[in-house]
Formats: structure tokens, C-alpha cells, sequence
């Protein structure tokens, strides 16, 4: 009788765990942690103070499970996958971020980041800074309609090239 509650259980939580696990998600992280520190040193010749338009029409240029290499202020490489991107018009980003350090090795990491329209984020210290100052990225929205995901200068940001992905 206790061996059969026992499996019961084991078996509920194992089903309930599967069920609120979203595979897409899954996929996206996938892809993002087979992206070594080489390869995100190997794109920073080509990151660019460019904003990224994130505008809720056709112009969007991201979309969910896009990866972003990043140069923050302080002169650290990076990546970040989009999870979600303003889904149902949410005004928000769930994002994963990994910063590296100098050698390559994980300075900053933090995944299920929520990043609201009109905020600023910093990826060296994995925070929405009350100050602006230092900030290495800001969600724009001029209205509705057009946003842009904005590096700030010297931040730099690039779309990860999927061809290039291994």
C-alpha cells in the first residue's frame, strides 16, 4: 500500500513538472548555452551602437529564441537569448543573459530576466539600475506601435548570425 502511494506521487510529480515545462523555451536555451565564449569574441569585431527595432508591426527585426552578443561599458562580453518577446503585447522581454569576465570565464548569469518597455538593464551587474548612469541597454517605446531595444553608448549589441550557430 505505501510502495503504491509512494509511486503515485513520484509518478504526479513527475507528470505535473513535465507539464510546466515549455519545450519551445527548452529549444531556445538549447541553442544559446552551445554558443561559447569564442564565438561570442569572435562576432564583437562586428557589434554596433545600431538600435534593434522591436516595433509591433513588420519592421521587427527579433523574434523569440533570437540570440543578441553584447559589448556592456565596462568591457565585458556577452549573449542573451529572447524567450519572449512582448508576447500578446505584454510590454515585456523574458530573457537569459550570460556575461564573461576578461578570460572567459562567467562574470554575471541570470536566467527568466522580466525586462519592461521603457526600462534599462545592466548586464554587468545583472540589475535594473535605479540611475541610468552606466546602463547598457534601454527598451525605447516611442509609442504603442515603434520600440527599439537601444544599446548605449559604448555598448554594443548584435544579433547572433544563425548560420554561424554550431
Amino acid at each position: 500500500m505505501k510502495r503504491s502511494i509512494a509511486t503515485a506521487i513520484l509518478v504526479t510529480v513527475l507528470a505535473v513538472s513535465c507539464l510546466s515545462r515549455n519545450p519551445t523555451i527548452e529549444a531556445y536555451r538549447k541553442d544559446f548555452y552551445s554558443i561559447n565564449f569564442m564565438d561570442v569574441e569572435n562576432l564583437s569585431v562586428k557589434l554596433t551602437t545600431e538600435q534593434i527595432d522591436i516595433s509591433r508591426n513588420e519592421k521587427r527585426m527579433l523574434k523569440d529564441g533570437d540570440i543578441l552578443v553584447y559589448l556592456t561599458d565596462e568591457d565585458r562580453l556577452g549573449k542573451m537569448v529572447i524567450l519572449e518577446l512582448d508576447k500578446n503585447e505584454s510590454g515585456m522581454l523574458l530573457f537569459d543573459f550570460v556575461t564573461y569576465d576578461k578570460d572567459g570565464k562567467v562574470f554575471t548569469e541570470k536566467k527568466d530576466v522580466k525586462f519592461n518597455s521603457s526600462y534599462v538593464f545592466d548586464f554587468d551587474k545583472g540589475i535594473f539600475p535605479k540611475e541610468i548612469e552606466g546602463v547598457k541597454l534601454w527598451w525605447h517605446s516611442i509609442d504603442d506601435i515603434e520600440m527599439y531595444l537601444v544599446p548605449w553608448a559604448p555598448t554594443k549589441l548584435l544579433k547572433y548570425p544563425n548560420a554561424e550557430m554550431n
